[in-house]
């Protein structure tokens, strides 16, 4: 009984471990911002409350740098939650996305359509992807 609870907690850690959002998806050091951030090439637009600005990466797949500031949302608890939210549904969209550096900056406090202002992102950046610019 005890060797069965066991394999069924590994087996549950390994799917857990699977949807997690892993190193190679983020951008990770400043030098990474900065060339997203500073490059005259990027798409830059915004939506709702964010300021969107992506790049096209040579190889791989994309990539996502998060900015909550503090005088945004004042609050941890709330600076978490909006970048769990993003996080998650980088996560899930990650597939359709072509290879490119995209930062999230927040740059008023969210309002109740947040969640759908992200999944507007998502589609904006799918339909670059598929070559339809009627978006941003």
């Amino acid at each position: 009984m005890r060797a069965e609870r066991k394999v069924a907690n590994a087996f549950r850690c390994e799917a857990i471990t699977t949807r997690t959002f892993q190193r190679r998806c983020r951008l990770t050091d400043k030098q990474e911002y900065d060339r997203v951030l500073k490059s005259r090439a990027a798409l830059r637009w915004s939506c709702g409350c964010f300021r969107v600005i992506a790049i096209e990466r040579a190889t791989g797949d994309a990539r996502l740098g998060l900015i909550v500031g503090k005088r945004q949302l004042k609050r941890a608890v709330d600076r978490n939650r909006v970048k769990r939210i993003v996080r998650e549904s980088f996560r899930t969209s990650r597939a359709n996305l072509p290879g490119i550096d995209i930062v999230f900056q927040l740059v008023s406090a969210p309002d109740d359509r947040f969640e759908r202002d992200v999944r507007s992102i998502w589609n904006q950046l799918r339909d670059r992807r598929e070559g339809r610019h009627d978006g941003a």
